[in-house]
């Protein structure tokens, strides 16, 4: 069976065909809703997309073939498969970096952290907890009194990435 990666030819432009998907996805309806069968029907586990992160995330890392174990619904679990398939912690950003920020309350009355992707400039994508949509923002929403208003936690990267 032949994929993309084997198809046209040539090698994949990994960077560039990734990034033209993280930004393809801005603004995207496609990550509001994600539907699980119980006992009394289906659910959306992701809150009209305000819990998408992982989501949307792990989405885009299985479609470039960057993760192994297929789309997640968690940080927690984007990140293991992310280390399970070679990806590292670095200290500066790099354009493609997968980006966590730190647990932060929210509208569940819920600690939760964060999923998205560095895309340079100081700009990050992820998906917004209130429209619930993939969007573009400062990558620690910004600085307030001198200080990053969502702190970054860690930073992952891996060599297909690399130019």
């Amino acid at each position: 069976m032949h994929t993309i990666f084997a198809e046209e030819g040539y090698p994949l432009a990994h960077l560039d065909t990734y990034l033209s998907m993280i930004e393809g996805g801005v603004g995207s309806k496609q990550y509001l809703r994600l539907f699980v069968h119980s006992n009394d029907g289906a659910h959306d586990v992701i809150g009209n997309g305000r819990f998408a992160c992982a989501y949307f995330a792990s989405s885009i890392l299985t479609l470039a073939a960057l993760t192994s174990q297929g789309v997640h619904t968690t940080v927690f679990h984007t990140i293991e498969d992310m280390v399970r398939s070679r990806w590292y912690q670095i200290d500066k950003l790099l354009q493609g970096a997968v980006v966590i920020w730190g647990s932060k309350l929210c509208s569940d009355g819920n600690h939760h952290k964060h999923i998205g992707f560095y895309v340079g400039e100081d700009m990050a994508i992820s998906t917004d907890g209130v429209t619930g949509v993939p969007t573009k923002h400062h990558v620690t929403y910004g600085i307030d009194d001198g200080h990053p208003i969502r702190e970054i936690e860690a930073i992952f990267f891996h060599e297909k990435l690399r130019r």
